[in-house]
């Protein structure tokens, strides 16, 4: 459902209030849109009887949605939305001391609300940019502090299971505009579980578009291994992690994370130890497939050519979707490599 923008609360009450004076009148068109919009037109048309209430029901049912009340929700939430993405403090603050519920409230109309990862989400989810909606403002830390000073809830999940730290350990936007980790320690002195004691936590980082956020998160304290030095393609670690036993059994999956992240020579690292481009992993528990895949999908012609040289089988079929790495590079609009994974 998409509102007009622009249009606030107050301005829909006044169309309600406009709308009662042209019904009381008789207006044609007045008296037609509450036939059309009203469950009960004769009973409210009644001589006398029609109420403010009564436009307002027909405002709300006319843009699509079920009462008033409900358009209500959706415009106050909207609006608060729209002072995190401006960095309006003294919006946002005033907006929470009119409707002090509104910090706990759940989105779930609209396109991100109504399924995937971010349907029902509170106003504090969207302090991480993602999904990708507009720029972070400047001062997104400072709108962090405001909603967890006003009672935001730093553990709350979205209905498709998403906490806020969780969104912003893989937001591209957080990511880049290094804020991720300042925004994951403010939950965290507001009570949100510590992300850095999770053994996978720079995984989720490295297998979106957050790799920033990822290398912040090691200089933080987090556990590094053979996977996550590859995809950062820091040499000097994954070379002095490889030298030890354990290595040896994440090789392959490092080697989809250096596909992932386009890093060449971190590949040829792990193929020189005995890593194969060809063998089906699971990182992050995503979808099983191969480092030549995920390098085919992602249009890394270089990679592709890398793992095809040191004996990857192109003929590997994912169990998902039953695709071949050449299916994969068509999907990705990858010409260049299908030509290469046919010969």
């Amino acid at each position: 459902m998409t509102l007009p923008s622009g249009i606030c609360l107050d301005q829909y009450r006044t169309l309600a209030k406009d709308l009662l004076k042209q019904a009381q009148a008789a207006e044609p068109d007045a008296i037609r849109r509450i036939h059309r919009h009203h469950p009960t037109p004769e009973a409210a048309l009644a001589a006398g009887r029609l109420r403010l209430s009564d436009c307002q029901l027909v405002i709300a049912r006319e843009l699509g949605y079920a009462s008033w009340p409900k358009l209500k929700h959706d415009l106050i939430f909207r609006a608060g939305v729209a002072a995190i993405d401006a960095g309006d403090l003294r919006g946002l603050e005033a907006l929470l001391r009119q409707y002090p519920a509104l910090v706990h409230d759940r989105q779930r109309v609209g396109e991100w609300y109504e399924a995937g990862y971010f349907a029902g989400a509170t106003l504090l989810h969207h302090v991480a940019g993602n999904p990708i909606r507009c720029p972070l403002p400047p001062n997104i830390a400072d709108v962090t502090r405001l909603l967890l000073r006003q009672g935001a809830e730093p553990n709350a999940r979205t209905l498709g299971g998403e906490t806020t730290t969780g969104l912003l350990l893989t937001s591209q936007q957080a990511s880049e505009a290094v804020v991720a980790v300042a925004l994951i320690d403010l939950l965290r002195e507001a009570g949100a579980q510590d992300a850095l004691r999770d053994p996978e936590v720079l995984t989720a980082p490295l297998l979106n578009a957050a790799p920033a956020t990822a290398a912040l998160l090691v200089a933080r304290g987090a556990a590094l291994d053979v996977r996550h030095a590859a995809g950062l393609g820091w040499l000097d670690q994954l070379g002095d992690l490889l030298a030890s036993e354990s290595a040896a059994v994440r090789q392959d999956e490092a080697l989809l994370f250096a596909c992932f992240r386009s890093q060449e020579e971190a590949a040829r690292v792990l193929l020189r130890h005995g890593a194969r481009g060809d063998v089906l992993v699971q990182p992050g528990g995503i979808t099983p497939r191969t480092a030549l895949h995920e390098a085919a999908i992602r249009g890394h012609l270089g990679l592709v050519r890398l793992l095809l040289e040191h004996g990857a089988d192109a003929s590997v079929v994912e169990p998902h979707f039953g695709g071949t790495p050449a299916d994969w590079a068509r999907h990705g609009g990858h010409a260049d490599i299908v030509a290469v994974l046919a010969q």
